[in-house]
């Protein structure tokens, strides 16, 4: 888990555990089904972009056992005409992680 998250964490005195996950099992239901979460108590962060400029994103969180409404609630959060899921590229230059293992 990044440092800054857990610097942040601490500070809120949010409780948390870490958990180690092997890439080869950051896909939501692998992650589960490998080690024994339930959807409804895993979380999938999503970055979402707009597509015109300027450019926005936003990081948004969802149970896994839940779908993200991005036409509609979070481009009315957001503010923004059209959306869309973030590439790999753009999700790694933007949170400095890997699809598959982006944190809050």
């Amino acid at each position: 888990m990044n440092d800054v998250v857990v610097e942040h964490l601490d500070r809120l005195g949010v409780e948390y555990e870490i958990m180690p996950c092997d890439p080869q099992f950051a896909d939501t239901a692998a992650f589960c089904e490998h080690y024994g979460i339930p959807p409804d108590h895993s979380g999938n962060s999503i970055l979402v972009a707009s597509k015109k400029a300027p450019k926005q994103y936003s990081l948004c969180v969802a149970l896994a056992n839940t779908k993200l409404d991005v036409n509609h609630t979070v481009r009315r959060l957001m503010g923004a005409g059209r959306l869309s899921f973030a590439t790999a590229e753009e999700t790694r230059a933007v949170t400095g992680m890997m699809i598959g293992g982006v944190t809050v």
